[in-house]
């Protein structure tokens, strides 16, 4: 079951990320949701999980957006194992320190992949660091509204329980 909601998550979000972000920021990919679900999932499960999400994560999305296939799974399965990693070691549970998780995350990202990039073309993708700091505090926010969703929702689930128990009281009196 776990596997099946993890499933369509990725699937929506490789769609909100090849449609919604790209037409909210034009060409330039500035929001990863992608690789911020990857860092969630390795924050809310443990490093190999994290490493099998990235890589699945990474090669769609390398698949959909027609870059060198595998780089972007490369990237996100290191990323992933390490959020894992972190969150299985520490405690990652504020929202300061799992800004600073999705901020690292992003960054050590955009380092793997240019890295990759640039060995593979002299010239790079030329993405400034400007924009890849940018980026990093966007998928942290995204994260974290992630998050914040994720944690309500037992909470919405059982306010809307009690309103059904009480409309069924109230009806049967």
């Amino acid at each position: 079951m776990k596997a099946l909601r993890l499933g369509l998550a990725l699937v929506l979000t490789l769609a909100a990320q090849t449609t919604l972000a790209h037409m909210a920021t034009g060409n330039r990919a500035v929001l990863d949701l992608v690789l911020a679900l990857v860092i969630f999932v390795g924050l809310r499960t443990n490093a190999v999980a994290g490493l099998l999400f990235g890589s699945l994560a990474g090669l769609c999305q390398d698949a959909l957006s027609g870059g060198l296939i595998g780089v972007g799974g490369l990237a996100k399965s290191i990323v992933g194992a390490a959020a894992g990693a972190l969150a299985t070691q520490f405690i990652v549970t504020n929202a300061l320190p799992r800004f600073m998780v999705f901020v690292m995350g992003s960054l050590l990202h955009a380092a793997i992949f240019l890295g990759v990039y640039a060995l593979v073309d002299p010239r790079g993708v030329g993405q400034p660091w400007v924009t890849v700091g940018i980026q990093a505090v966007l998928n942290a926010t995204a994260g974290l509204l992630a998050f914040a969703s994720v944690e309500r929702l037992p909470e919405v689930r059982h306010r809307r329980r009690l309103r059904r128990t009480h409309l069924r009281t109230r009806v049967e009196a």
